[in-house]
């Protein structure tokens, strides 16, 4: 039989053509004044997605950046050592410090940023809308990257102050004078120095220099303590997305894991069909061949028996 759908569609074609030219006809007869107005079709130039990705690879890049000033002033701080260190290097390493609140800042309201347009896009789209979840899902990466580094950064921050204040008891301990970390801490606090420094240069128990290091291990801890503070400010605005984007961020983790979970049972399933079809392929390469030997041998028999 011949195959005819080509032409069935080829004459629905035509009679659809001919009942809109015949309705066009009629519009014009009865209406002299009918015309066809084109309208321009305005395209959206970039569309929202790829302006989301692109933002979402720059902020990527300049956590990078950030990480790496991160590791820089971590390794500096692995290398402190107990002994007088040039101006140079404390403007330096206050050069640094600078520029990693600086980044963190603006990488904090870029991030803000794309949260909005995350939230934006779930709800003129919806939740389960591809272009929500992807971003979501990048918006969630990227802030656990950055609560990560600036995780790392503040651990660096703390092994300094432990630094110095061990360096300053061990000064003072040389000197004749015992003094406790909390004693440390409240001339960090307060400001006053001169609770340790006094009688000291009139005893003679520890030189200019000595007392020099000291003080300048001071100065390094309130600098430090300042530093400390603005950190805490940024690691409070933190706190506050955590607790927004916890909830997400859960979701996510769950149906990850939720998709490894099925990954691993459809791999489960596909074995057991692999070996059924195996085990099927041999049952008929066995049943087949012996039911044929059956059946010609019962010929056989019934032949000889007439016989």
């Amino acid at each position: 039989m011949k195959d005819r759908i080509d032409e069935l569609l080829q004459q629905m074609k035509r009679i659809e053509r001919e009942r809109d030219d015949d309705y066009f006809t009629q519009d014009e007869e009865e209406d002299p004044e009918f015309s066809v107005v084109l309208q321009a079709v305005v395209f959206e130039a970039e569309p929202v997605l790829d302006n989301f990705l692109e933002e979402a690879k720059r902020v990527r890049d300049s956590l990078e950046d950030l990480e790496a000033e991160v590791k820089k002033f971590s390794q500096q701080q692995r290398n402190l050592v107990a002994t007088m260190r040039r101006l140079s290097v404390m403007k330096k390493e206050s050069s640094i410090t600078r520029d990693i609140k600086l980044q963190a800042e603006s990488l904090r309201k870029r991030l803000d940023a794309l949260s909005k347009q995350a939230k934006q896009s779930e709800a003129e789209l919806g939740p389960s809308a591809a272009t929500a979840r992807i971003q979501q899902a990048q918006h969630a990466a990227l802030f656990r990257q950055f609560q990560q580094i600036m995780r790392q950064y503040n651990d660096s921050l703390l092994s300094k102050q432990d630094k110095c204040k061990q360096f300053i008891i061990r000064q003072l301990e040389v000197s004749g004078r015992e003094v406790s970390e909390e004693e440390v801490e409240n001339m960090v606090e307060q400001g006053k120095w001169d609770v340790f420094n006094e009688n000291i240069l009139l005893d003679l128990k520890i030189t200019r220099t000595q007392l020099s290091e000291i003080e300048q291990r001071h100065k390094e801890l309130v600098t430090l303590e300042s530093n400390m503070k603005d950190l805490r400010d940024l690691f409070l605005d933190v706190f506050m997305l955590v607790e927004e984007q916890g909830v997400r961020i859960n979701n996510i983790q769950a149906n990850v894991e939720n998709t490894q979970d099925y990954v691993m049972a459809t791999n489960e399933n596909v074995f057991t069909s692999i070996c059924s079809f195996r085990f099927l392929i041999w049952h008929q390469l066995v049943i087949i061949p012996v039911s044929m030997f059956m059946f010609f041998f019962v010929l056989l028999l019934c032949f000889k028996i007439r016989c």
